[in-house]
């Protein structure tokens, strides 16, 4: 994984690059007055890598970004076949991808813009060497939400739909990125980020493939961070009532049908439990009951607390039944990156509102759920990472 090799020995290098990457948001670093007017409010990051704000006026939508970084070249042996290059391009990505999960905004990479060389051998006006850019050019980020005017008895409502500024911890995202290599579940935490931007990217225009994407995500990291959990043997028990009703019909007594039910799970991945205790363990209570600044979903369609874990057990099932049968998501699944409401999706949540129940958790409310899981994993594993570090210091 090059991402994880670069930021493990970034250092000055004879060649810097620099890609241009569009934000579906407005990311600034907070100063003292007006971050509008102020230059300083566009260095959002200088090292590991330097992320600029290019922008004009700086909260043009969609946002560009500058990110720059030294690269040197990478050789790959395969029997008598070398080949040596630069894995810029899959670097930069990755950036955007981790920069996606941090900030909570769709970050793309758009273009390469330039190389830069401090080779005195190659001539001076080359060592800033152009790149044409316009015919790969590829301009990805969400289409621009228009405010809501309502018109009532108690006058003229707007609400205006972008998301707002967020604020660039610049020292959180840098101990992130430095950090990062050195953690055990590094590779895994780059997935994840890759399969969540790919989410985010395809939240507006392919919803089911958004939740596919997400749902891939999320299990990535229950996996990894779950990784020989497993139920207790009630539980374990409980889940195989037929293999038990059957051992004890064939004459085995409690004890020995039991122990049988334990034999059969014990190559059980228990994949949808993994999945449902990473995210009750992980995500953020407090935004569950919330409403979010980034996707618009009704309250009456998110899913209340008290029954966060059967949405969850739901959302798995019927990413099974999209996955392996082709089945559709409910309709209720395409709700959040608009204020205006499907019609299908409305006659689904009216229809399940009749029958008291909730419906089918919404694209925009899963995405919270998992970021914030996702996220919580991740800050634990770096908090986790400084204090066995602290420790290996004071022995």
């Amino acid at each position: 994984m090059y991402l994880l090799e670069f930021l493990k020995s970034a250092i000055e290098t004879e060649h810097q690059v620099e890609y241009r990457l569009l934000c579906s948001g407005t990311l600034y670093r907070d100063v003292m007055g007006d971050w509008t007017k102020s230059d300083g409010a566009r260095m959002l990051l200088v090292g590991p890598v330097q992320l600029l704000n290019a922008s004009q006026p700086p909260d043009t939508y969609p946002q560009e970004l500058v990110i720059r970084f030294g690269i040197g070249p990478v050789t790959e042996t395969e029997g008598d076949f070398s080949n040596s290059f630069s894995p810029d391009a899959e670097i930069a990505r990755d950036l955007a991808a981790i920069l996606t999960l941090l900030c909570r905004r769709l970050v793309t990479v758009a273009c390469k813009t330039r190389d830069l060389y401090s080779d005195e051998q190659i001539p001076e006006p080359m060592r800033d060497f152009p790149l044409p850019f316009c015919a790969d050019l590829k301009p990805i980020f969400w289409t621009p939400r228009p405010a809501d005017i309502a018109y009532g008895p108690h006058g003229v409502r707007v609400r205006f739909n972008q998301p707002p500024p967020v604020e660039f911890d610049a020292e959180w995202i840098s101990k992130v990125l430095t950090t990062l290599p050195q953690l055990h579940h590094a590779d895994v935490v780059v997935r994840a980020a890759r399969l969540y931007a790919l989410a985010m990217e395809s939240v507006e225009v392919q919803h089911e493939v958004a939740y596919q994407m997400l749902i891939s995500a999320v299990e990535t990291v229950a996996v990894a961070a779950l990784k020989g959990w497993k139920p207790d043997q009630e539980d374990q028990i409980a889940s195989k009532p037929g293999v038990l009703a059957r051992a004890k019909t064939a004459g085995l007594g409690d004890e020995e049908a039991e122990q049988l039910v334990l034999e059969v799970q014990k190559d059980n991945p228990w994949t949808t439990k993994k999945f449902v205790k990473f995210l009750a363990d992980n995500v953020d209570p407090g935004i569950l009951d919330t409403e979010d600044d980034l996707f618009i979903v009704p309250d009456y369609m998110r899913p209340p607390k008290d029954a966060f874990e059967a949405a969850i057990k739901k959302i798995y099932y019927v990413r099974c039944g999209a996955t392996h049968s082709g089945q559709q998501y409910p309709a209720s699944a395409n709700v959040g990156t608009s204020s205006w409401l499907p019609v299908d999706a409305a006659h689904d949540a009216l229809s399940k509102a009749m029958q008291g129940k909730t419906p089918f958790p919404p694209v925009g409310w899963f995405e919270r759920v998992a970021h914030s899981a996702i996220n919580t994993f991740l800050r634990n594993q770096i908090e986790a990472h400084a204090d066995q570090t602290s420790e290996s210091e004071n022995t």
